[in-house]
């Protein structure tokens, strides 16, 4: 019976342990924000997220760059058979000419079937007049590279919750770890009481083999409890990007204080907070300037322009020409054939498309905050009802001790006692970690995470 007393004992200090926070951990070396600010600074995620920012950027300095100043030069150099029309040439192996100005013979060059030939142009040309062309290019580049900013505020969030999810999965893998230990611990005390009592000619040979089979299902569920501490670890390792492998202790800190904000109110949150919602905003606002840009090709375009030429070709009248020209040009599509037509109009559906893709976004925003809500209020139901079943399950299973060492109960409701807490403290452990997963879940959907 002293056996007996010090198994009891053990018995209710680990079940107090277990009621004030379930295991006893040595210090913490790695918290939440950590494996939060390690993920903003190493997944690949946040590296994509912010080379498409640089990329947007350079899409707006060149939309702006197209209505500026623009200088081009273009040469053209080569040989031909068709002699130019200064070379005068003749039938003649050697044409012969007098110079009027010094009555003097000139000498022609040798007769040649090839001639070279250049033409350079140097273009200075500023648009004037685009029909808003270049000006809506610039506005929807603008707005482009303000999605892309908001899109860096939506990555950082789907981070940080992804990061917290694994955070809680890992806590929860090594509490639930810890349950099945205690299991496993338990058994082993009562089998190596039912073996006294057996030794001592009290209980039945049935009682030790049952208890040795219930030991043995007990290893299994350890087992499996401990691959899945691993494969939670590891998911985690591999979301902050640090070796797969390191096991630094995480700090168990888990979401506690209730929710008491209603769902309208969530979603009134989530509306104004969420930034897919500017981002539908905005590309409704692009594909407005995308219909501008369409429409303009049916406009005139006016540029202002200067031009110089030096040319030796064919058929020049005279070599090295060289001309200037300073005016403002004027182009006009009359017609192509409804190409701008049919551009506008596939502008205009696309517009159609964003505005109709909004309202989804809106519909399905609406149902994540409340099923995310909903979670929420469920997984702190659980909690409260979980926890009234650990103390109830602890108190069966010590009773059961009791009356089977006192001889009016049987060992096979010691050992059902067990499982039924085991299972109270792997229910409470579950709904724990689903409120604090599903309050981290609905920070999201509001965008406050």
């Amino acid at each position: 019976m002293k056996q007996y007393g010090r198994t009891y004992i053990s018995f209710l200090l680990s079940a107090c342990l277990f009621a004030f926070g379930q295991s006893v951990q040595a210090e913490s070396r790695m918290t939440l924000p950590e494996c939060v600010s390690l993920a903003m600074k190493n997944n690949p995620a946040m590296q994509i997220t912010e080379a498409n920012i640089e990329k947007s950027q350079w899409s707006l300095k060149e939309a702006k760059a197209y209505n500026g100043v623009t200088l081009n030069y273009n040469l053209l150099y080569g040989r031909s058979d068709q002699a130019p029309s200064w070379y005068n040439n003749t039938t003649a192996k050697y044409p012969v000419s007098v110079n009027p100005q010094t009555g003097g013979l000139i000498d022609y060059p040798a007769w040649s079937n090839n001639y070279t030939f250049y033409d350079q142009q140097l273009k200075l040309q500023l648009p004037l007049y685009t029909g808003k062309k270049l000006e809506s290019m610039a506005e929807m580049a603008k707005n482009g590279k303000a999605a892309m900013d908001l899109e860096r505020t939506s990555t950082k969030q789907q981070l940080a919750l992804e990061v917290t999810n694994s955070y809680y999965n890992a806590l929860q893998a090594i509490n639930l770890r810890n349950v099945a230990q205690q299991a496993v611990d338990d058994f082993k005390v009562h089998l190596t009481n039912v073996q006294y009592e057996y030794d001592v000619g009290n209980v039945a040979l049935s009682d030790v083999l049952q208890t040795e089979v219930r030991l043995a299902n007990a290893h299994n569920n350890l087992i499996k409890a401990q691959n899945a501490v691993k494969m939670s670890r590891y998911k985690l390792n591999k979301v902050i990007e640090i070796n797969l492998t390191d096991d630094t202790e995480l700090e168990d800190s888990i979401t506690r204080e209730p929710y008491t904000a209603t769902l309208d109110d969530s979603l009134k949150e989530a509306f104004k907070n969420r930034v897919e919602i500017q981002q539908a905003k905005l590309n409704i606002a692009m594909g407005k300037e995308k219909i501008k840009i369409a429409h303009s090709d049916s406009l005139p375009t006016v540029s202002a322009v200067a031009m110089e030429n030096i040319s030796d070709t064919s058929p020049s009248s005279s070599k090295h020409n060289t001309d200037w020209t300073v005016g403002v040009n004027v182009s006009f599509n009359v017609f192509d054939n409804q190409i701008t037509k049919n551009k506008t109009e596939g502008a205009k559906a696309e517009l159609t498309v964003a505005i109709q893709q909004e309202r989804q976004l809106e519909d399905a925003i609406t149902l994540e905050v409340s099923n995310t809500y909903l979670n929420v209020t469920e997984a702190a139901e659980r909690i409260k009802n979980n926890q009234v079943a650990v103390n109830q399950s602890q108190r069966d299973y010590a009773m059961a001790q009791e009356r089977y060492h006192a001889g009016i109960g049987t060992n096979l409701d010691v050992m059902d006692a067990e499982v039924a807490m085991t299972q109270a403290k792997t229910n409470y452990v579950v709904a724990l970690y689903d409120y604090s997963n599903s309050r981290a879940q609905l920070s999201k959907a509001m965008g406050k995470l």
